[in-house]
């Protein structure tokens, strides 16, 4: 199956492809991200493997598990084509060994199919600009008991910044990202860590030499 873009030829929006083998987080999918998105998706490797040609996207969200390769192997098919196109995982598993995979095989980010519609926006606005969002053991940005080591760079630099007192929209400006992307890295720090506000997130980058 491939459905039509959301969007004509002409639209100044960045492309997206969605890739997963179930028709309705397909049609969920593209549902949130057309407002923000031209959308194309596919159901099965081959497809989306032709799709990355044909429809030339800024950036790809794939399933681990693909009928007619698993979602790994068409990720690296398709980099070895289009080696800076931003491919973003989205699976149901939080195992660290899918992480790993994800980030041998070039991806630039393992996201959970728990986050809400407003996180998946904005994890992938943030890859778009640049950002990687492949913690170890992360869980795909489902909090959990961790540590610095646990965060990605960009991370660390937004937690720097925010325990000297930059509100988001300073942070957006010192780093040249959107405030939206920077509210983003905000929440995956505090979900990461398992912290509930500024106060404990500024204690936590002074006791771990972050600030």
């Amino acid at each position: 199956m491939q459905q039509e873009s959301t969007h004509t030829r002409e639209t100044t929006l960045p492309k997206l492809l969605l890739g997963d083998d179930h028709k309705i987080i397909l049609d969920a999918l593209g549902a949130m991200m057309r407002s923000e998105f031209d959308v194309l998706a596919v159901d099965n490797s081959q497809a989306f493997i032709n799709a990355v040609d044909e429809f030339q996207p800024d950036v790809a969200i794939l399933d681990v598990g693909m009928p007619g390769g698993d979602g790994f192997l068409t990720a690296r098919k398709v980099l070895e084509r289009r080696p800076a196109l931003p491919i973003v995982f989205l699976s149901m598993y939080s195992d660290s060994a899918y992480v790993d995979q994800a980030a041998q095989v070039g991806a630039k980010a393992y996201l959970s199919k728990q986050l809400t519609a407003n996180e998946l926006l904005s994890a992938v606005h943030a890859v778009l600009e640049g950002s990687t969002l492949l913690a170890p053991s992360s869980g795909g940005l489902r909090p959990g008991a961790g540590g610095k080591n646990d965060l990605t760079a960009r991370q660390r630099e937004v937690l720097r910044l925010i325990a000297v007192g930059c509100s988001a929209k300073d942070i957006a400006n010192q780093l040249n990202i959107s405030v939206r992307t920077a509210e983003f890295h905000r929440a995956a720090i505090m979900q990461r860590l398992g912290l509930h506000s500024t106060a404990q997130m500024t204690r936590y980058a002074i006791a771990n030499n972050i600030s």
